[in-house]
């Protein structure tokens, strides 16, 4: 790459023309040009483009930066990067409140790549360097201009700034660069600089697990109020680590942010030094054996103290433009709201005693109000522009005072449902007008346990869905590329957002010829029809199909009929990551977690069928039609490599969908042999379970020998061992212990203990037979 040379703009204006016969193709204007010219107080995306299209495109062009004033002089051999704040009037149109951008070229390689907003400038350069590079200049001698679909698109890989970071070969750069080229605005960048929290545990509980997600402020900076609660060298590690991930995401022109529980509970010290400013209880009693207490955020010292912490935040990182902040869940709570694990609780500065539940809600709503409107005044000291989106799911009751409070800079979450609920949605449009936005989330990734499972006309339709509420300010859930690197998905995205005039079928074909060629990109093609279908087949089932798969070590723990006839001590392997204490009857039932029952047996029974049904047909021919054309294609080729990545990846999702298909084959089968009332019916139930386990013993062998044999990445690893989040390493191992397990108690008759919540630990001096009989 050529060094930056500044040279006299004025010099560059005195440059002949360059004429040339005939229609030529972009990238053969792209040789012509011969200076790079981009403002040189810009933003720094304006750099990251102009260097990167010097490299990729005009090696031989050398860079000028400019004034804002001469942005809009013309130059012949003179390709110009900016930010067009000031509108579309230059160009000769209308001025518009969405985001556009604009490019235009001529022959002789001048033109510019102009957009109105800097998240938007990298993937410009990406669509040209993509899409654009082979097709005639005259196309683009006008100038081009596209109108994104969403005005604010938050890119969540769930590594970046999330506890999944230190898994094995995830590549942060090449998320950030992702995020931009499809179009995304903003990205969470509030990851610990260690893959556990700095949280005391008490033996045998759980819940200090949690708070590795959405770290709070305190984990970052402190205050002279909790002076000294962490080490010194944690905060900094911590800030450094946070600061970097946002130095990287401006680079490319995102907005930073945080995601965050918050107000979280603080260290038992802090409560012990300020014992008057103790809050709510906020941990989960189930999960924990220390109570866990936030700091009450109706005393004014409390809220400069988290407006501070913020403040110190955006002194480090200005440009550090949003909070979405999770209530209730995780560690985190506000005083007095119903839905605190521990029951509407909190300080002595709210409200008295003995007041109605109206009055409780009245009196929480309004607290939480005046602390949001802290935080958002704090921050905007420094950034005029910082948001806070409130996720307000967790506090049903206090949510329409909430609501009403809403104002600008204070948003909430949204969804297609919301805007189906014609209540619901009437309330939440009025706060557009307020300045408050609305917010939603869309995944188009399967679950956190597999990687890269395609699924594209599903994921347009999710999108379209979006557009279709109204909603265009969308949090997107993705697999990263450096560990799914042939996502559709993806591409489907980027297409959806930077070309919402474009065709979906068009799109996907396009992508296949690229990938496979032309010769098999029909197969690719079936293939990814085949996959969309089973995928939008699933029926879900509650927890299991999302958070939970992982945390209850589905993958690895042993389907059988009598999970308590399993010594402890060979449970051990697994149990010890499970979310789970020792009394929880989810170690025993999957159909039980704390005090919580999932499905009944007939919702079960559907399952079952509608996967046996709908799903093994269609992704047992995506597999198989995958699995022929890499035999038949050249061992050397990219093609193979393309069609050997999204065989194993569809085989790892069958072995997913089939581990949850027999998790409620579990449930239906064991929970019916329990409740039946009749031999035939015991019978009928109890060879349902035999079959599942012979179902299951066979579906984890393969996966054995998927994750034995396979190359590709198809599910995120740890780098460190094993932890409750990821498995790691030692994975094969733990597959073999379950099958081992499942061919020892295989001809066990199923069996609940309904005593398990009750009985006390095993050292416990009184006889489970003398305190069980009360």
């Amino acid at each position: 790459m050529k060094k930056c040379k500044l040279v006299s703009f004025f010099l560059i204006m005195l440059l002949p023309p360059l004429l040339i016969a005939g229609d030529m193709t972009v990238k053969d204007a792209l040789h012509q040009t011969q200076y790079i010219l981009y403002p040189q107080d810009g933003y720094p995306v304006d750099a990251t483009v102009a260097k990167e299209l010097q490299k990729n495109l005009a090696p031989q062009a050398q860079f000028a930066l400019i004034t804002p004033e001469e942005i809009q002089i013309e130059g012949t051999h003179v390709l110009k990067i900016s930010i067009a704040e000031e509108g579309l009037t230059r160009y000769g149109r209308e001025n518009t409140e969405k985001d556009w951008m604009f490019f235009q070229i001529d022959s002789g390689g001048s033109g510019e790549l102009t957009c109105s907003k800097p998240h938007l400038l990298y993937a410009l350069f990406c669509r040209l360097q993509e899409e654009w590079l082979d097709l005639p200049v005259s196309q683009f001698s006008r100038g081009r201009i596209d109108y994104p679909a969403f005005q604010w698109l938050t890119g969540r890989d769930l590594y970046y700034g999330w506890r999944y970071r230190f898994s094995k070969h995830y590549d942060p750069h090449a998320t950030i660069r992702e995020i931009a080229r499809m179009g995304c605005s903003h990205v969470a960048v509030n990851a610990l600089a260690q893959p556990f929290p700095l949280e005391v545990n008490e033996p045998g509980e759980i819940y200090y697990r949690f708070y590795v997600s959405g770290p709070d402020f305190d984990q970052f900076v402190e205050t002279d109020l909790n002076k000294g609660t962490y080490p010194p060298e944690y905060l900094a590690a911590n800030l450094d680590f946070m600061k970097t991930n946002a130095d990287l995401a401006i680079k490319y022109g995102l907005t930073p942010g945080m995601v965050v529980a918050n107000p979280r509970s603080v260290p038992q010290t802090l409560i012990e030094r300020y014992p008057y400013l103790v809050g709510p209880r906020i941990d989960h009693p189930y999960r924990a054996y220390r109570p866990r207490y936030a700091l009450t955020t109706a005393h004014p010292v409390v809220r400069w103290h988290y407006a501070e912490m913020l403040k110190k935040i955006l002194h480090h990182i200005p440009q550090m433009g949003f909070m979405y902040t999770w209530l209730n869940d995780s560690g985190s709570g506000f005083e007095h709201t119903v839905r605190l694990y521990a029951g509407r609780n909190g300080g002595p500065y709210l409200i008295r005693e003995w007041r109605s539940n109206e009055a409780f809600a009245r009196a929480a709503a309004k607290n939480i109000l005046r602390y949001y409107r802290a935080l958002r005044d704090a921050a905007r000291e420094i950034n005029p522009h910082f948001r806070i989106i409130a996720g307000l799911r967790a506090i049903e009751e206090e949510e329409d005072i909430i609501l009403n409070g809403m104002e600008n800079g204070l948003d909430t979450q949204s969804s297609v449902a919301d805007h189906n609920d014609p209540q619901k949605w009437q309330k939440q449009s009025a706060l557009r007008e307020r300045g408050s936005y609305l917010h939603s989330t869309v995944a188009l990734r399967i679950n956190a346990a597999i990687l890269g499972i395609p699924f594209p006309w599903l994921a347009f339709s999710r999108l379209q869905d979006q557009l279709g509420a109204t909603l265009d300010k969308v949090s997107i859930v993705f697999d990263p590329p450096s560990l799914a690197p042939y996502d559709i998905n993806r591409e489907v995205l980027k297409a959806f957002h930077l070309d919402p005039e474009g065709d979906i079928d068009q799109v996907v074909q396009q992508k296949a010829r690229q990938w496979v060629g032309a010769e098999n990109a029909d197969t690719l093609l079936q293939a990814w029809k085949l996959a969309d279908r089973a995928v939008a087949a699933f029926p879900g089932i509650p927890l299991y199909d999302g958070y939970g798969f992982i945390p209850n070590r589905l993958w690895v723990r042993p389907l059988v009929p009598d999970i308590g006839n399993i010594p402890t001590q060979k449970r051990q392997y697994y149990e010890k990551y499970v979310l789970s204490v020792f009394n929880n009857p989810h170690n025993i039932d999957l159909n039980a977690d704390a005090l919580w029952e999932f499905l009944t047996v007939k919702e079960a029974d559907n399952i079952v069928q509608q996967c046996d049904e709908k799903m093994w047909g269609p992704l047992n021919k995506a597999i198989t039609l995958c699995e022929k054309t890499v035999k038949a294609t050249d061992s050397q080729s990219v093609a193979q490599s393309v069609l050997i990545d999204q065989h194993d990846r569809l085989v790892a999702a069958r072995c997913y969908y089939r581990t949850l298909r027999n998790v409620a084959a579990w449930i239906a089968g064991v929970h019916g042999y329990l409740q039946a009332d009749n031999e035939p019916e015991k019978n009928r139930r109890l060879q349902q379970v035999r079959d599942m386990i012979d179902n299951e013993l066979q579906n984890t062998q393969i996966l054995l020998e998927l994750y034995t044999s396979s190359k590709i990445t198809f599910m995120p690893v740890f780098q460190h061992g094993e932890t409750w989040y990821l498995y790691g390493d030692n994975f094969p191992k733990l597959l073999k212990k379950k099958i081992d397990l499942m061919k020892a108690h295989k001809n066990d008759l199923p069996r609940i203990d309904p005593d398990y919540r009750w009985r006390m630990p095993a050292d416990f001096p009184v006889e489970p037979e003398e305190y069980l009989k009360y």
